[in-house]
């Protein structure tokens, strides 16, 4: 095969095999410092909104990095509803071009590389704003992403006890127990509020239209990762839940416009834009304080940045390519 036309088709299969969660993590947070530096050539989520759910739409990213050798584009169909179903809520693919001029290289599965990085993208979230010490984690959500966000911040943090709340008690009742299978003190609610009150860490991975995490509940020195609702229709946590907390994003010109409850707390003059503390990348690299004190509530309000994307798609094909996974076919363009 012509070197000029081979192309990788990577899928989730081979994705699994070529990532490690630590390997994971080491990019995601390259990928948040690179956004905050400036090494990150990106623009906000584009999104045509589609009939059906909150939250239905076709959503496309795209970013460049000045020290990959690889740019290119995530084109991903999302649909919310999909979980009832039991199919994928994300899928679509990442789509790569190389630098040097600009020869079309490979295609990654776009809702298993989703998966990986915005889980991790929370954990690295949680070394920086969380107290070293947190324990119990509540989740509300059952799907991918609860399961995935387990996994990944009980590897960095010591995480003994997993509250687990969802609309279907069953459900919530059959993932609480999956994790009690993995060693975990895990327990379901019928209550969502009885769910986070004992928590040092909430993670909410629900595709709510309406808020399911309100500020009232929230006890002292708990931590907050907010990564459900990635459209301006969604809400995952409400007004108080805003004004108690101290708040990081992830990519402030993209939660400016998406973050609907940012969004509609500063238009409404709830909130002043500085409420927003500014980006994790800034903690990361020591340019911006993060928690202050045990007591101080944080908030990681996470929306997917490009950057994330193709610095971890460029590691799968690397990987990939070297270990010889994926199908490599012939594509001449």
């Amino acid at each position: 095969m012509n070197a000029e036309s081979e192309f990788l088709l990577i899928d989730k299969d081979a994705i699994r095999h070529a990532l490690t969660l630590p390997l994971v993590l080491e990019a995601t947070e390259a990928a948040l410092l690179k956004t905050s530096s400036g090494m990150a050539h990106q623009q906000i989520r584009r999104t045509l909104d589609l009939p059906g759910a909150a939250g239905s739409c076709l959503s496309l990213m795209y970013a460049a990095l000045d020290d990959r050798p690889l740019f290119g584009a995530k084109v991903l169909s999302v649909f919310p509803d999909n979980f009832a179903h039991g199919l994928a809520s994300h899928r679509g693919g990442v789509f790569l071009f190389d630098k040097d001029h600009g020869r079309p290289v490979a295609l990654i599965d776009g809702g298993e590389l989703t998966a990986w990085r915005t889980a991790a993208a929370s954990a690295v979230a949680t070394v920086a704003l969380s107290r070293p010490d947190a324990s119990t984690l509540t989740v509300l959500g059952y799907g991918e992403q609860a399961r995935r966000h387990v996994e990944a911040i009980s590897q960095v943090r010591p995480i003994r006890a997993v509250h687990v709340w969802g609309r279907d008690f069953a459900k919530a009742q059959c993932f609480a127990e999956s994790l009690s299978g993995a060693g975990f003190e895990a327990e379901a609610h019928h209550d969502a509020g009885r769910a986070v009150r004992s928590a040092d860490i909430v993670c909410t991975t629900t595709s709510s239209e309406k808020p399911v995490l309100f500020g009232e509940w929230l006890p002292p020195g708990v931590h907050i990762n907010a990564v459900g609702a990635s459209v301006a229709s969604c809400r995952e946590i409400d007004l108080e839940c805003v004004r108690r907390t101290k708040i990081w994003v992830d990519y402030l010109p993209m939660a400016l416009v998406a973050a609907g409850e940012l969004v509609d707390a500063i238009e409404s003059g709830e909130i002043g834009r500085d409420h927003i503390r500014g980006e994790i990348g800034e903690v990361l690299a020591g340019a911006k304080p993060g928690r202050a004190g045990d007591a101080d509530i944080t908030l990681y309000r996470s929306l997917g940045v490009p950057a994330q994307d193709i610095e971890l798609a460029n590691l799968v094909y690397a990987r990939a390519r070297d270990a010889g996974l994926g199908t490599s076919i012939d594509f001449r363009l």
